[in-house]
């Protein structure tokens, strides 16, 4: 689910796509009526795995904020198996980035053109379902058996039941708390339980440097160190407290009790690290690696005792730090709330393939090579991150200690990012308002009063 880098890039889709989804066919003469026509030969159909002679066609594929290492695999390794297997076709990679998302995906679907598989993060099924192709009739049980496979990650890939693409990995958002550091500080009872025990976490375990007036030691960094109010560290919270996004009627719920008690939490937090709005100190200094890990250039800690986030901010699973770093759900404010359940709030990337692609059979091939048991495995072992497919979670995720207890979490624990309605629409609007809350220009009323006016107001539309 997962901290993400900002570019904008666009897609120009060439002429021989277009080309290749329209053709007229040609006037067939219509024998006279004593006559009867010579019988012909059927003309031999080209095999399931091959283009007709002479047709060249490309498919374009459009990837967000992948590493190196795994480019580099579906250059080398996936694509020319798939030329191989369909000779005159062309597979072109594209990288993008998530910044300008929104944009850049409804440009595609603006113009009904555009790459023929599209990365999607989890909540866009809901944004762009209506867009998006059936592909049951090419990924289904019934076409491929192979979908039986696919663990709950499945789910963030359909729309109306119907599968429009395939999911990549799991990546739930974990609490990560370095125990050398909290029990140096005191701090003997490990990760926080309550909202109570996170806000005294807080007061004790940060340190702030006289020297600079700004934070050396920073108690929980979740997801966004600076402003510690980010749109998708609140949902955590306030899934985590039984919390339901929309009333009954499918109007959103902002104005409800667990929605005030999250956004309180953010602030009683925001306060406990940074101090009030007018007296705010200076952030984290910049260091290499997560902000959980140590400097191997200078030996000191990055300054995070605690980080709430996906496995992909986190150190490497060959760090040294590992033995002193565990591995938690958010466990929400059971005194408060008696729906309160352990949270992972679980972030699933996925293939889609926009119904405006003259090649949806051609990319549900490429999707079945690339989301084979062997290639998900190493897809996601690139990236150091669980399998969509249950069969595919072997070797490095069950022979890593770090893996192995993420996988056994999000199981057990495991909250889906999905659903979400006008879900760019929503960020914007939360980050907005929860801006204006931590520099105490809005109370807490006011804020959660601000995203429900504004987002009812933007589901209307």
């Amino acid at each position: 689910m997962r901290k993400t880098l900002f570019a904008l890039l666009s897609v120009v889709v060439l002429a021989s796509l277009l080309l290749a989804a329209c053709g007229g066919g040609a006037a067939t003469q219509v024998p006279a009526s004593n006559e009867q026509p010579a019988p012909t030969k059927a003309p031999e159909q080209p095999a399931s795995n091959q283009q007709p002679a002479g047709e060249s066609k490309v498919l374009k594929i459009y990837l967000l904020d992948y590493t190196p290492a795994t480019i580099e695999w579906l250059k080398n390794e996936i694509n020319p198996a798939f030329e191989a297997k369909f000779p005159g076709v062309k597979v072109e990679i594209t990288e993008g980035s998530w910044s300008g998302w929104d944009t850049t995906f409804s440009g595609f679907f603006a113009a009904g053109q555009g790459p023929d598989i599209i990365n999607l993060g989890s909540e866009m099924n809901t944004l762009y379902g209506e867009s998006l192709a059936d592909m049951e009739p090419y990924l289904g049980e019934a076409a491929w058996p192979d979908i039986k496979n696919f663990g709950p990650a499945l789910e963030n890939a359909k729309y109306e039941g119907k599968l429009r693409g395939l999911p990549i990995f799991t990546a739930p958002r974990y609490v990560f708390c370095r125990t050398d550091l909290m029990e140096a500080a005191g701090w003997t009872t490990g990760t926080p339980k309550n909202f109570a025990e996170w806000v005294d976490f807080a007061k004790k375990v940060t340190v702030i440097d006289p020297a600079t007036n700004s934070l050396k030691q920073q108690a929980l960094v979740p997801v966004d160190a600076g402003s510690m109010a980010d749109w998708q560290w609140w949902l955590l919270v306030f899934y985590s407290l039984g919390g339901q996004l929309y009333k009954a009627d499918g109007s959103p719920n902002f104005d409800s009790p667990e929605a005030l008690a999250t956004t309180k939490f953010l602030y009683d937090m925001r306060v406990a690290t940074y101090g009030p709005a007018a007296n705010a100190v200076g952030s984290l200094p910049t260091g290499q690696g997560s902000v959980i890990d140590r400097d191997d250039a200078t030996g000191k800690d990055n300054g995070a005792v605690c980080l709430a986030h996906s496995g992909w901010a986190a150190p490497a699973f060959d760090r040294p730090i590992w033995k002193n770093i565990s591995i938690e759900p958010f466990y929400g404010d059971p005194a408060n709330f008696p729906n309160s359940k352990p949270v992972v709030l679980a972030f699933n990337d996925w293939l889609a393939v926009p119904e405006y692609s003259p090649n949806k059979e051609l990319a549900a091939e490429w999707l079945k090579l690339a989301f084979s048991k062997e290639a998900n495995h190493k897809w996601n072992e690139t990236m150091g991150l669980i399998p969509a497919r249950n069969d595919a979670q072997y070797g490095f995720v069950t022979e890593s200690p770090q893996l192995k207890r993420e996988a056994e979490l999000a199981a057990k624990y495991g909250v889906g990012f999905a659903g979400i309605k006008e879900a760019a629409k929503l960020s914007t609007i939360m980050q907005d308002a929860l801006g204006k809350l931590i520099t105490e220009e809005l109370t807490v009323e006011q804020v959660n009063a601000k995203i429900q006016s504004e987002y009812s107001a933007a589901l209307k539309k």
